[in-house]
């Protein structure tokens, strides 16, 4: 214990966080390996050092289950302690956060689980020398990961940077895009999908708008009162100029599809190419309902935001029309829509769009706004 307080403090103390998180790292590793430790125990496990002169074969027959018990024993441990204070800390729900936690580095620690057992052979045969040397390349590879990690944590940096640039024309649609892209994670979870897949579809939400960095839509972002036909029609066009701008990065090749059908309809109605039912990419489908709810529950020059009751209404009664009724089903199921209406709650506190609702004239209501009463240009 001692060695692992001496560890990971010294970790700790060189890395650039606040102390509190220095503290708490230390505390829940420490006792992470402490209720490993007592599994260890409780299942009649013994030190390699004690088996020195028992055969591999015998020894992993014996020592088997309290190994792969101390294992689990301190993942479950360390990411039941992150996760829960991650979703105290963001206030978001629990159950969402601790999966979040445990899925994240699942292949990780998993295939770090037989690195325990090597280095302890190692030090057997080899004594601290030779399992001095066989960390040397585990380090190469942890460094790696960790440039990777950073390299990943930047680019998303560059990703927010830009598209609030871009939302910096209209103050009604200040993080709009971070908005849609929480909630599209929240619903694509809400079906199941893979964590891989979840993170792609909030990469694509938060891309779905980047078309209008372009400037022929500045004036008309800018403009309060009723767009011309000409005007609309210019707007229609930005889901797939910003399909075809995601295209020129090579890693955002395969959102394509879903930010240029984020304005398709389920019945076939929508644009750029009227596509229907399941013709329409799933991805898409779930950007098109969190870009309809982040549009409903945020304040608008020519209205207030809506109650998630109200919103709850309105996709019920557009559902099999405009969306999918399949993931509209799933996103209303009471669990779901409770942590969907968390999360649109703690987004319109990070991200609030600006001044309050302003008494206008209806003229000033946006062209076409009846035909697509809860849909976002």
């Amino acid at each position: 214990m001692l060695v692992v307080f001496a560890a990971v403090s010294i970790g700790e103390i060189m890395s650039p966080r606040p102390w509190l998180k220095r503290i708490f790292n230390i505390s829940q590793f420490l006792a992470a390996e402490s209720l490993a430790i007592l599994c260890y125990i409780w299942l009649d496990g013994h030190s390699l050092l004690e088996a020195r002169n028992m055969q591999a074969l015998a020894f992993i027959k014996t020592q088997a289950v309290p190994f792969v018990a101390m294992f689990v024993c301190f993942m479950l441990a360390n990411k039941l302690a992150v996760g829960t204070v991650i979703g105290i800390a963001g206030r978001q729900p629990l159950a969402g956060s601790i999966r979040s936690s445990l899925v994240a580095t699942a292949v990780y620690d998993v295939l770090s689980l037989p690195m325990v057992f090597v280095f302890a052979v190692t030090y057997l045969r080899l004594g601290p020398y030779g399992s001095a040397a066989l960390a040397l390349p585990l380090l190469g590879v942890r460094q790696l990961y960790k440039s990777n990690s950073e390299l990943e944590r930047i680019n998303e940096e560059l990703l927010q940077l830009m598209v609030a640039a871009i939302e910096a024309r209209d103050p009604y649609t200040s993080g709009h895009s971070q908005r849609v892209a929480r909630y599209s994670r929240v619903i694509a979870r809400a079906l199941g999908l893979s964590a891989k897949a979840v993170d792609r579809i909030g990469t694509a939400a938060l891309l779905h708008d980047v078309g209008k960095i372009h400037e022929e839509f500045a004036p008309i972002l800018r403009k309060p009162g009723r767009l011309t036909d000409s005007e609309y029609e210019v707007m229609k066009s930005h889901s797939a100029k910003g399909a075809a701008l995601a295209g020129q990065v090579s890693t955002f090749r395969d959102l394509m599809p879903l930010i240029r059908g984020h304005h398709e309809r389920w019945n076939g109605r929508g644009y750029p190419d009227g596509l229907a039912g399941d013709a329409i990419p799933l991805g898409a489908r779930i950007i098109t309902i969190a870009d309809t709810i982040d549009a409903m529950t945020t304040v608008r020059p020519y209205r207030p935001a809506r109650t998630m009751f109200e919103v709850e209404e309105e996709l019920l009664k557009v559902s099999g029309a405009q969306f999918d009724p399949r993931i509209c089903t799933a996103v209303m199921a009471a669990d779901r829509w409770r942590d969907l209406s968390l999360e649109v709650e703690i987004a319109a506190r990070e991200f609030p769009t600006e001044g309050p609702p302003q008494e206008v004239d209806s003229s000033t209501i946006p062209r076409h706004s009846s035909q697509f009463p809860t849909q976002n240009l």
